[in-house]
């Protein structure tokens, strides 16, 4: 059933006539400017967004203000009573509009000296610069400050830093100019990126969300799989994959999905922990899965050269496969390890039923999918699925949205998008300033060095970057931050440059779910009343063979559809029986229950698979059949746990 309030949401309090310790007038301007940007970014999808600086600089100076207006200074939250930092507000919502109409006022201009700018382009730019700076403080944090000031510095002082560092400054007033003004810095490829794909995806997600659609994912898991043993695990690591297809949004996923599937989990037998781990590992493959995707991957195809988002998903199709079979697997040996049942029939939907009721929200997916293969862009797809989700909620009254409740949809939307769009800027100011003190070449080849030209070396060292970036930054900045500074080393020592993109994007989605700072489990802890910090580490054992999935399509490009039909099926045998392996070895659970050694040879037997050659895929068979007619005999003879069924 749509949700009919949603107390964040200004649209809500104005259009329900809830009263809020702030001024009217200024309660119906956030709802106003919020619904413009919305309206601004759809139409785009349909008519064509203006000229590429024209249209970034409008993009981020909306943001901007919806920044300032969202996340006050001194206070919690936009609802509660003004106070005297207002006016700091105020004067910063000022300077952004001054500076926007400066450069709508001389935008060619602005565009032919950006390596030579005036004086008075020089003052614009820096305060835009800073207006950026604080908007990021406030909406990702100040970790994401300090990281483009040094870099900033770093053009500008770089004959005072050691080693690899050391390169010639930069002028001020060019670093300026180039950051501000230039398609290369601040309003960059990120930008570019989260002012046409990524906010139209995220206000389809915001509709399905408010529509209550994702319930019918929900139910279409349990369904087919709640039957089984461990039920309610499998059907949350399938609704979540359904859902997150669509949304790309790991939060929509574990407030979606979550809610309901983890305490059914624990109803079922599961430990909390344990319900909590499977529901974020789920929720976090949403970024993984196509044909959406997380909104870091409408970002990869503009650093592989003739690639598109197509291609991408293509790309991305077995690695999800597998990264949801593998989490599969490890939910039914903890049931089966457990005697866990499943859920008699009787208590479940009928697939037919649930298709027949809910048919046409599938006509988004295949909007989706349809689009972006015919070769539409994805802004045009997500705008197109946007519509359609719109049109097929209406054909049923738990789904149905008042008018209120789109506009509302389209607020939240917007106002999910606010840290995105900062970050985006916040990591343009990070590529801009290497570009122009030439940084990251400098550090791509003392990666190579330091990993002594072996790629294995070079791959560790990036997923560790890439779990200690996690501790403070999304998937996106992540990506970023490291698509400019590892990625080219990585290819450098024989990557594929698609494999090389993913491998970085994917251990920047598992950095949610990675220890000592995992958001997304934690997300899941709270509602599951688990311990976050014992969760966190039940979170990374429940997906470890997801963080070898990312090493085994390096080494293996085959599994990102690069080769020849039968070359890509037999990798995605060979790296789905190596993950059925590694899940087998961690729950020590197979046919039955595992003994030590059993454990180790199917974990031998995994990594064997991640880099296959003939006789390691030979010797992995052998190991895994040695193990298993051992257990199949234990099992026989009485000496193994276990249940029978599904």
């Amino acid at each position: 059933m749509a949700i009919r309030f949603d107390p964040k949401n200004a649209s809500d309090h104005l259009l329900a006539h809830r009263r809020v310790p702030i001024p009217r007038p200024l309660l119906f301007a956030l709802a106003a400017l919020v619904f413009f940007t919305a309206v601004y970014h759809v139409s785009g999808g349909v008519f064509g967004v203006p000229e590429a600086l024209r249209h970034r600089v409008t993009h981020i100076t909306l943001f901007l203000i919806l920044t300032y207006l969202f996340f006050p200074l001194g206070r919690r939250s936009w609802r509660e009573p003004l106070n005297r930092l207002f006016l700091v507000d105020l004067v910063l919502i000022v300077l952004a509009l001054v500076a926007y109409v400066y450069v709508m006022n001389d935008i060619r201009g602005l565009a032919g000296r950006a390596a030579f700018p005036e004086t008075r382009d020089v003052v614009v730019g820096t305060v835009m610069i800073l207006l950026v700076l604080e908007a990021v403080r406030r909406t990702v944090g100040l970790p994401l400050v300090i990281i483009p000031g040094f870099f900033i510095l770093h053009a500008l002082y770089a004959n005072s830093f050691p080693g690899v560092f050391y390169t010639a400054p930069a002028e001020f007033d060019y670093l300026v100019g180039y950051l501000a003004f230039n398609l290369d810095g601040m309003l960059g490829i990120p930008i570019s990126v989260a002012s046409t794909f990524i906010i139209v995806f995220m206000l389809f997600g915001a509709v399905l969300v408010r529509s209550g659609a994702g319930q019918f994912f929900t139910d279409l898991a349990y369904a087919a799989t709640g039957w089984m043993a461990g039920g309610p695990a499998k059907a949350a690591t399938v609704a979540s994959g359904l859902y997150g297809s669509l949304s790309g949004s790991t939060t929509a996923n574990v407030v979606t999905s979550g809610s309901f599937t983890i305490p059914l989990m624990r109803s079922s037998g599961f430990r909390p922990q344990f319900a909590a781990s499977a529901e974020a590992i789920a929720s976090n493959g949403g970024q993984m899965m196509p044909p959406i995707m997380g909104a870091a991957a409408f970002i990869i195809p503009m650093y592989i050269p003739g690639a598109s988002y197509r291609d991408v998903v293509i790309a991305a199709v077995i690695p999800a496969i597998l990264y949801f079979v593998s989490l599969f697997a490890m939910v039914h040996f903890e049931a089966k390890k457990c005697g866990l049942q499943g859920l008699p029939r009787s208590r479940l939907p009928r697939v037919a039923g649930v298709l027949r009721v809910g048919w046409p929200l599938m006509f988004s997916l295949f909007t989706i999918i349809g689009l972006l293969l015919y070769g539409f862009t994805p802004m045009v797809a997500g705008v197109a699925a946007l519509l359609v989700t719109i049109l097929v909620t209406c054909f049923r009254p738990e789904t149905r949205m008042s008018p209120r409740d789109l506009i509302a949809a389209m607020e939240t939307g917007v106002r999910s998008t606010i840290p995105i769009v900062m970050a985006c800027a916040a990591a343009g100011l990070i590529i801009g300033s290497m570009n122009v003190s030439g940084l990251a070449g400098r550090i791509s080849g003392a990666v190579v060095d330091l990993a002594g030209g072996q790629l294995w070396l070079g791959l560790l060292a990036t997923m560790v970057v890439c779990v200690i970036l996690g501790m403070g930054m999304t998937t996106t900045i992540i990506y970023l931050t490291l698509a400019a500074l590892v990625v080219p080393s990585v290819i450098e020592m024989g990557a594929h440059i698609m494999a090389a993109n993913l491998f970085v994007f994917y251990f920047g989605a598992l950095s949610g779910v990675t220890p000592p700072v995992a958001l997304t489990t934690y997300a899941a802890a709270g509602i599951a009343g688990s311990d976050p910090w014992r969760t966190g580490w039940e979170a990374a054992k429940v997906g470890l063979a997801s963080f070898i999935i990312p090493f085994m399509f390096v080494y293996t490009p085959e599994l990102l559809m690069i080769g020849t039909p039968p070359a890509i099926m037999v990798a995605a045998f060979t790296a789905l029986c190596g993950v059925l392996m590694l899940a087998a070895a961690v729950q020590g659970y197979f046919v039955g229950r595992l003994t030590l050694w059993e454990r180790f040879l199917m974990a031998a037997g995994a990594v064997l698979l991640v880099h296959p050659s003939a006789a390691g895929a030979l010797l992995a068979f052998v190991l895994v059949a040695a193990a298993s007619l051992r257990n199949v005999r234990t099992l026989r003879h009485g000496r193994s746990g276990g249940q029978p069924g599904y």
